[in-house]
């Protein structure tokens, strides 16, 4: 992830190797990777199936592709990725690397402020090196513009499965907000196969202000069928900026509508 053009050198160039780590186009096995997605597994087998009660809706939805993959969720939780991935994807990307998504994550909540000197930062920059990274967790720098950080992710979902959510920011209450036309852009350059996904309980077992996952709750995931987003992608891109960024924002928007439609409806 490219830092912002003001941040000091010495922490551009540790930070840059993290995210680089984790940006890689293809999954780089070794002995790191190994241990990191051994231990996600574990713990996310005993949250999601022994803690917790996960029900899957729309199973046969997930493609065997492997490259060009878009799921976009909603998001209430800060481990809404690892919930979604452990059901679409344990235990085959134990044998299938392959398949493990790259993630786009919030850079402050997985790899720290890389100009703050707080022991949380200093801790999750170490995380973000050496264990989010090799998770496939793509650093994004909400103080950039969205439309600024887009070219770096379609390389990689080109090659990649990719998770986003494209609401941009965890829910507060638990209604699923608009769409970024950052991801608009992303689909518009990648043209993905598009599959939505609505995840319902997430709040309850580790929602926003939370730090210790809950117990005993319901999880639903409803898996959507990949969108037909042919006639939105079909239109010219406009030349006019304000009109392009619009075209980004409609394409997220139906994204989000998609999304929403998915489950029970909201009332």
């Amino acid at each position: 992830m490219i830092t912002p053009n003001d941040e000091p050198d010495d922490l551009m160039s540790d930070e840059d190797d993290a995210a680089r780590l984790g940006a890689s186009r293809k999954v780089k096995v070794g002995i790191g990777f190994a241990a990191a997605l051994g231990a996600v597994a574990v713990s996310s087998v005993v949250l999601f199936r022994l803690m917790n009660r996960m029900q899957v809706e729309g199973a046969e939805n997930i493609p065997v592709e492997h490259e060009n993959v878009l799921y976009c969720l909603n998001h209430s939780s800060l481990i809404d990725n690892f919930a979604f991935e452990s059901v679409a994807y344990l235990p085959k990307v134990l044998f299938q690397p392959k398949y493990l998504p790259v993630n786009l994550a919030d850079r402050k909540n997985f790899f720290g402020d890389p100009k703050s000197r707080r022991v949380k930062d200093r801790v999750l920059r170490l995380l973000g090196k050496y264990f989010f990274s090799h998770l496939r967790a793509y650093p994004v720098d909400r103080r950039r513009g969205d439309l600024e950080q887009v070219d770096e992710w379609v390389e990689l979902l080109r090659q990649n499965i990719v998770v986003v959510f494209p609401e941009g920011t965890r829910s507060r209450s638990g209604t699923i907000g608009t769409g970024k036309p950052g991801v608009g852009k992303l689909i518009y350059d990648a043209r993905p196969m598009v599959i939505p996904v609505r995840m319902m309980g997430m709040e309850n077992v580790l929602g926003v202000g939370r730090v210790i996952p809950r117990m005993f709750q319901t999880v639903q995931v409803y898996i959507g069928k990949p969108l037909d987003m042919s006639e939105m992608l079909g239109r010219p891109l406009p030349v006019e900026r304000g009109a392009e960024i619009n075209l980004y924002r409609d394409i997220a928007d139906r994204v989000v509508r998609e999304i929403r439609a998915l489950g029970p409806q909201e009332t």
